[in-house]
């Protein structure tokens, strides 16, 4: 009940102070493509050449044999590079920022939440120009748009969630966020960003099961690539993963926020 109370008054302060989230967030993305010629076209040209390079080496090398396969990877993999970038940045957040952390000025966690809305608006910019592309592909994209935006949600919602915890780790075991970095090389693989699940064998298909991001990707693929309404089954678990990873997140921020202060 204690807990319950502080949260809801946290997500007030969080309401109040919206203006200096999002002011923080523009301020970093700002701040990212400073000086950069082709500025925030990189939110479009890495995960696209990424995409026709794997693309390429399935297609030609492994012989997988998927339609406009660089679209497939293409739709899976942007929602990944806002996984781990808004993971890795978030993670640090805390120590990286210790002298505004103390300061108290506003609520602390915005400081990681900042950063993960930095890589959501660069992950939107990209999306909205490569929707097009999409849609050129398959017109029927069109009519099932209306599900992306809960798609998109719930993913901000899930990383958010993700993001806090990570952040308030690294400040009592530093090593976390390089750990992150390792843990992300694995992870790759045993998210179907290039390959369905159909092509897993069926004992090992467990691990994809168990992968958060697994849910995510299949979501992306099916409005943006397959022009599909998402399966509900996979809608209810993606929205459980994340209120699971928000509810934690925050909780282990609230138990610590103290104790976190003084290991800054």
């Amino acid at each position: 009940m204690k807990y319950s109370i502080i949260f809801i008054e946290k997500f007030n302060k969080i309401l109040i102070f919206r203006h200096i989230l999002w002011e923080m967030s523009f301020k970093q993305l700002k701040a990212r493509y400073a000086g950069s010629m082709l500025g925030i076209w990189w939110a479009v040209i890495t995960p696209l050449i990424l995409a026709i390079s794997i693309g390429f080496v399935f297609n030609r090398v492994f012989k997988v044999n998927i339609p406009n396969n660089a679209f497939f990877i293409l739709s899976g993999i942007m929602p990944w590079f806002l996984f781990t970038n808004a993971l890795q940045e978030a993670s640090n957040s805390f120590i990286a920022n210790s002298s505004i952390l103390k300061q108290g000025i506003f609520p602390r966690e915005l400081i990681p939440i900042s950063s993960i809305l930095t890589n959501f608006l660069n992950f939107l910019i990209g999306l909205l120009i490569l929707l097009p592309l999409f849609i050129f592909i398959n017109i029927n994209t069109i009519k099932v748009l209306l599900f992306l935006f809960p798609i998109v949600i719930l993913n901000l919602i899930f990383i958010i969630g993700l993001g806090i915890l990570l952040s308030c780790g690294n400040v009592f075991f530093r090593d976390i966020s390089h750990f992150i970095s390792i843990a992300f090389m694995p992870w790759f693989w045993v998210t179907p960003i290039f390959y369905t699940l159909d092509m897993v064998p069926a004992n090992l298909r467990w691990i994809c099961y168990v992968n958060p991001m697994t849910y995510y990707t299949i979501l992306y693929q099916s409005v943006l690539f397959k022009a599909e309404i998402p399966p509900l089954s996979t809608i209810f678990i993606a929205t459980s993963i994340a209120l699971l990873s928000f509810t934690s997140g925050y909780f282990i921020f609230i138990k610590n926020e103290v104790l976190l202060l003084k290991r800054i």
